[in-house]
């Protein structure tokens, strides 16, 4: 090879560097992806307002109350629940996560969803006294197996949730001895 083509292939080397970085400073930074807007949750609350949940299951009660920002469990005696499960479980129902509504079911078709007798349910109590409790039915899976049917105890609405929310309701109960 001589000298000459070195030189040439040198200078186009030199003026495809130039290029790219002539290019590189004129094209626009890329645009970072805004998080899509999480839709009504299904206690359309915020977490931090949640100041009491009571969950059962069968026979089963686990009770935790919020003190200084953190969950600490009152029922059954001794249980150890770790406060972000509680925390994770709390925000799969208010901002947290986005609960699809379906529309109003008359009370004979709640069988259809699991809601009839619900396999769960949730006991919130969210603000500041005088508190009114909100009840949630967990029903059963939708088809996809996806997430599960739920309603809440002042609607007639029946809505899905993501299946999260019954596998942290599984952990808490699997944390939890039976009384």
């Amino acid at each position: 090879m001589s000298w000459k083509r070195v030189t040439v292939i040198y200078v186009v080397l030199a003026l495809l560097a130039i290029f790219v970085e002539v290019v590189d400073r004129v094209a626009p930074p890329p645009e970072e992806h805004a998080q899509a807007p999480v839709g009504p949750s299904l206690l359309e609350a915020d977490a931090a307002a949640v100041t009491t949940v009571t969950f059962r299951k069968d026979v089963r009660v686990v009770r935790a109350t919020r003190q200084d920002g953190t969950w600490h469990t009152l029922e059954p005696p001794g249980a150890r629940i770790a406060p972000d499960l509680i925390d994770a479980t709390v925000a799969t129902l208010t901002a947290g996560q986005a609960a699809e509504r379906l529309g109003n079911a008359p009370e004979h078709d709640l069988a259809a969803y699991g809601l009839e007798s619900p396999a769960a349910t949730i006991e919130i109590m969210v603000g500041l006294p005088p508190m009114h409790p909100v009840t949630v039915a967990l029903g059963a899976r939708n088809p996809t197996q996806t997430a599960v049917y739920a309603r809440r105890s002042d609607r007639a609405a029946i809505y899905l949730v993501g299946m999260n929310l019954r596998y942290y309701l599984d952990l808490i109960f699997e944390a939890a001895p039976p009384s």
